[in-house]
């Protein structure tokens, strides 16, 4: 079995955990960026890609995988899912699976707003989330919503643009930095399908925070759930 992942970044430690558990004799690992990266030179091949959103990039990966014998692509980048997703069937009519969830399942995580409203249709406890300044500024006059507040792309990743505001002035300054923040980094892709509400207010919440990861197989069947307490976050990396 010959492995892909794409989008590897700077994500060296995942690169060596699937060469420790795919052993030479069983495959190869194949790494895929659009820039160069030291992460890439562990593994056994790598290849520079055209960007994400660039026309030819599925193409491309299609025809290195032909080249290649590429039996499985993962992506170790969130942007990267969607546009798997969607073209998932043309790498399966050539026998290439690509492990990524289904475009709506991609979607509702990817759009904060929309995970948000999942969760309240769901009855699961959530914090207030608002995608109006002004809609906050009336809740917190007519004590329905309290500082500090959390102010964050909607389309977010990366801990890109997370502020938190303790005062209306830092609320509304956190709110035109972020948008900023969005327009100057990758989010400016996703979030330009709706940029007027690409910016999330939600209600701050301390505690113990807590990772919870689903483990399905490769037919979607639930296999197990790994609970975790976060001791710290750089860069969207999580220990």
């Amino acid at each position: 079995m010959n492995i892909l992942l794409t989008s590897v970044g700077r994500r060296t430690y995942l690169v060596d955990y699937f060469k420790d558990a795919l052993i030479e004799s069983q495959g190869k690992v194949f790494a895929a960026n659009s820039t160069f990266t030291y992460a890439m030179t562990h593994a056994d091949s790598y290849i520079i890609t055209p960007e994400i959103y660039s026309n030819n990039y599925i193409d491309f990966l299609l025809q290195y995988c032909k080249e290649n014998n590429i039996n499985v692509i993962i992506s170790l980048f969130d942007i990267d899912l969607p546009i798997l997703a969607k073209n998932k069937q043309k790498f399966l009519d050539i026998g290439i699976n690509i492990i990524v969830s289904s475009p709506n399942v991609i979607d509702t995580c990817n759009d904060k707003w929309k995970t948000y409203l999942f969760l309240v249709e769901k009855n699961i406890p959530t914090p207030k989330t608002f995608l109006s300044l002004s809609e906050v500024h009336n809740a917190i006059e007519n004590n329905t919503l309290e500082l500090p507040l959390i102010i964050k792309p909607r389309w977010g990743m990366g801990s890109i643009g997370i502020y938190k505001a303790e005062t209306i002035d830092e609320l509304n300054i956190f709110y035109k930095k972020v948008k900023n923040e969005i327009q100057s980094t990758y989010l400016k892709y996703e979030s330009a399908l709706d940029i007027e509400k690409s910016v999330l207010i939600q209600q701050y919440i301390s505690g113990n925070e807590y990772g919870l990861e689903i483990i399905n197989d490769l037919n979607s069947n639930y296999i197990t759930t790994f609970c975790k307490q976060k001791v710290a976050m750089r860069s969207g990396e999580t220990d």
